[in-house]
């Protein structure tokens, strides 16, 4: 059965990036120099793989390429945007703060703004500067005075720009990818820095939300890593209860109330036993390239999740590694029917942003996964090229609706 679904009224509409990913030549981050270290080297050629598309080097050169990148979401209907600044290209040094890269991203703003986007401004998004890194981080309560400082230097910067700031962006997993994990630099495996990094985190959010609320208009968030978990066999419901407290619950509790709206990034979903999760591929998902399971029911959930916290919903990161673009419409029609479904059922969700505009450099995977609306041709001087996904993406844009093939159920 064929149903348009309408969205609400002044719906924001839109695609996002983040700054390591798509800028380039960030050479002052921690992660930089990760990349191009003697021991990612190894570790990479240790699995056979070249070590050269596992470093962002010039990534989409975004930071140049700005202009025309905004062009292009305005031209696929696009209302709104989100990207972040570089903390280690603003501050390389330790109480240096560079004027020309700050007049520079002043115009990447401007750009935004002439292209008639509504701006969600990250400000930290996994990457530091490597002279924070070198003192520990997050990882240390009295390193937050460095990021702080950063922060609200740029908040009165550019405030008349930024119509909603995102302070961080997923730091449960920034803190478990890198001090549990051991996935991201500094690479460390440690129960205790990953909880302290995660309060560290916590307390900065909170700080920086007083500043902002006191001094600027613009509402404030996070961007929260939100995961749909299932139960599955023995105890499964137990198993759920103590993930979604942690992976959903603990950061967001203890920030809510510093956040005038919630931003969401939805990408997993997992059937959880007390002996532990399954694969996605054990219960039949299929998988994006980078072997995530595409479960759109797992939206809906999320979401009514959410609602009870009485706030707007935005939902900042959705998306899938796609490089045949054989997935991507179906995908984003799919996830978009239950955040309907969600807005039915009282949700206030105000705002979807896909992730991504263009292709990007994907962290630990390299160049490799295509998350992007656009392709980044790689072989042509990073040359543009609109996928069909994102002319489909941009009907639902313009007409605030689209038609949905809705599966029936026999009687």
């Amino acid at each position: 059965m064929k149903q348009i679904l309408k969205f609400p009224k002044d719906f924001l509409w839109g695609a996002a990036s983040s700054s390591y990913q798509t800028e380039g030549g960030n050479t002052n981050a921690d992660w930089w120099t990760w990349e191009h270290s003697q021991k990612r080297e190894m570790e990479l050629r240790a699995k056979g793989l070249d070590p050269a598309g596992f470093c962002s080097g010039e990534a989409c050169d975004f930071y140049h390429r700005f202009d025309e990148d905004f062009s292009l979401a305005q031209h696929l209907n696009h209302n709104a945007i989100r990207f972040g600044i570089e903390w280690s290209r603003i501050q390389p040094k330790e109480g240096v703060f560079d004027e020309a890269v700050m007049d520079h991203y002043e115009k990447i703003f401007q750009s935004a703004k002439y292209h008639g986007l509504t701006v969600f401004l990250t400000l930290h998004h996994y990457t530091n500067p490597l002279w924070f890194a070198k003192k520990g981080g997050f990882s240390k309560k009295q390193n937050l005075i460095h990021f702080l400082n950063y922060a609200k230097k740029m908040v009165a910067r550019y405030s008349q720009y930024v119509d909603f700031w995102v302070t961080i962006n997923e730091p449960e997993l920034y803190a478990m990818q890198s001090y549990l994990v051991g996935t991201f630099p500094p690479q460390k495996k440690n129960l205790f820095l990953t909880l302290r990094t995660v309060n560290n985190l916590i307390s900065a959010h909170n700080e920086l939300s007083v500043y902002i609320k006191q001094n600027y208009p613009a509402p404030v968030s996070m961007a929260f890593n939100q995961v749909d978990l299932e139960p599955s066999g023995f105890l499964g419901e137990f198993a759920v209860r103590i993930v979604r407290y942690f992976a959903n619950s603990y950061i967001l509790s203890r920030t809510i109330k510093f956040c005038d709206f919630i931003g969401v990034n939805y990408y997993f979903h997992h059937h959880l036993s007390i002996l532990g999760w399954r694969r996605h591929s054990a219960h039949k998902h299929e998988l994006t390239d980078r072997g995530w399971g595409i479960h759109p029911e797992g939206m809906e959930p999320v979401l009514m999740g959410l609602k009870d916290f009485g706030k707007p919903i935005y939902i900042l990161e959705n998306g899938l590694a796609d490089a045949k673009d054989s997935r991507r419409e179906k995908y984003i029609k799919d996830n978009l029917y239950y955040v309907y479904k969600a807005i039915s059922r009282g949700a206030d969700v105000r705002g979807y942003l896909h992730w991504s505009l263009t292709d990007n450099f994907e962290w630990e995977e390299g160049h490799g996964p295509k998350f992007g609306l656009i392709e980044i041709d790689r072989n042509d001087l990073l040359r543009r090229k609109v996928r069909y996904s994102a002319l489909k993406y941009a009907e639902i844009c313009k007409n605030n609706q689209f038609e949905y093939e809705v599966e029936t159920k026999p009687a």
